[in-house]
């Protein structure tokens, strides 16, 4: 793929100049002869820590970091529910996973389809506002609390084994509806600039929520069951799900009134 980073173009363009002239003391515009390598990387390693207090990126992440484990912790009741429960052979209990699969393949073609149409949609005479990417989070939010209450309880009532597949393929179909439009937004509203440390504290929070959060699901189904064990985590997905909208809303103005100083 083509560099598009401009600092990284330019500092390119300036080393070609200065090996083709023999002029030492052409520089990009972008170079900043104050800073050591030892500052940048310490600039670098900081600059994602002190994104992590934006009032954008923090519960946005958060939220994204949520779903993410969901996924995961909803892989770990698969074995309990499909070779105990209904009685899956091990050679075919993996087919268990097409439901969570179909549903993100679906979600990949509608967020291919209308992610770019919503973002040129006019809204109070601005057009692509970075908050417009947030319209199908807005939408999707509801659907992986529908997938968990729908696979929880169809479980555990033994429904026909599709009826709780059909759940998953709910909770994919919303998980990476939530995940993609919201690295997306942060991309442009955070700019080439910024857009890669705000990445990465978003990264970093799903993959801690995505090892850890599992380890909760044995413990957390144990007692209450598969119905009310997915309730719960139901109800805090449902928590989350005005989210989207406040920032679509409020999000121009948080992202003016509390800039990053990077």
């Amino acid at each position: 793929m083509r560099e598009t980073f401009e600092p990284a173009i330019l500092e390119r363009k300036a080393a070609a100049m200065r090996k083709s002239t023999g002029n030492s003391q052409l520089r990009a515009r972008t170079y900043n002869k104050d800073r050591t390598p030892a500052q940048i990387l310490a600039h670098a390693t900081v600059r994602p820590l002190k994104m992590l207090l934006s009032p954008i990126i923090l519960p946005l992440s958060l939220y994204c970091a949520f779903m993410f484990g969901l996924v995961y912790l909803l892989f770990t009741t698969f074995p309990a529910v499909f070779e105990t429960t209904y009685h899956f052979a091990t050679d075919i209990s993996g087919l268990a996973y097409l439901g969570l699969g179909v549903g993100m393949i679906i979600s990949i073609g509608l967020f291919a389809f209308l992610s770019d149409k919503l973002l040129k949609q006019p809204r109070e005479g601005t057009l692509e506002r970075p908050e417009l990417r947030l319209i199908l989070m807005i939408w999707s939010s509801p659907v992986v609390p529908v997938g968990f209450l729908w696979y929880g309880w169809s479980a555990e009532k033994v429904t026909h084994w599709i009826v709780p597949i059909l759940g998953t393929m709910f909770i994919g179909l919303g998980a990476l509806l939530i995940l993609m439009p919201a690295q997306l937004y942060l991309v442009d509203a955070f700019g080439s600039e910024a857009a890669a440390s705000a990445l990465a504290t978003n990264t970093v929070l799903r993959s801690l929520f995505g090892a850890l959060l599992p380890l909760a699901g044995p413990p957390m189904y144990e007692s209450p069951g598969l119905g009310w064990g997915n309730s719960l985590l139901a109800f805090i997905g449902l928590a989350f799900s005005p989210l989207p909208f406040l920032f679509y809303k409020y999000g121009e103005t948080l992202r003016t009134r509390f800039p990053i100083t990077l």
